[in-house]
């Protein structure tokens, strides 16, 4: 009796042909719904809102409606407007910085627009000429006064500093007061 040996040989390669053979694709589903925003991963942004913008905190606008009323309603102070956008780390970074200001400057407003939210925004952000964030611009009696862009203290510092009257606290303020003071980076 003769055995075919190719039987047994045809459907080991068939069965192996139907193993390499790409499989449909699995349709994943969504474990969050997508109408609902995305929550952001800095940390400050996740910060309840305060209800009205106060000197000693940054206070972040979303209309420029807001600015407007802001710019009105503060024009005694210098108001200090830092123009981001979401993806734009030197801002993120910047931010804790920022905080400290406004803490240091409590004659001053520090206010803070994201601009790539909305529609309104990203018209603002073209129209006061912002090519690159963070990009910060000073009022004072509703007017700008200065602008500068960039995320570093020992440019921006200055230039707000110049921005200050005589008797408004901060003028004196350097680089090395903006650093936390409840952080030890020499150890």
């Amino acid at each position: 009796m003769m055995m075919r040996k190719s039987v047994p040989n045809m459907a080991y390669r068939s069965a192996r042909i139907v193993s390499l053979a790409p499989r449909p694709s699995r349709r994943l589903s969504c474990p969050r719904s997508l109408v609902e925003p995305r929550p952001s991963i800095d940390p400050l942004a996740n910060k309840p809102r305060a209800a009205t913008a106060a000197p000693g905190s940054v206070f972040t606008v979303y209309t420029p409606e807001e600015v407007d009323a802001l710019l009105n309603e503060h024009k005694d102070r210098l108001v200090v407007i830092m123009c981001k956008a979401s993806h734009c780390k030197p801002c993120k970074k910047f931010m804790s910085t920022y905080q400290r200001m406004a803490q240091l400057l409590p004659d001053s407003l520090l206010l803070d627009v994201m601009g790539d939210t909305s529609a309104d925004t990203k018209k603002l952000m073209v129209q006061w000429g912002v090519k690159s964030t963070p990009t910060f611009r000073m009022y004072r009696g509703g007017e700008c006064v200065a602008t500068v862009t960039g995320a570093k203290e020992a440019k921006v510092l200055p230039v707000l500093t110049g921005c200050l009257r005589d008797g408004e606290r901060g003028r004196s303020l350097q680089p090395e007061d903006l650093e936390d003071p409840t952080t030890d980076d020499d150890l």
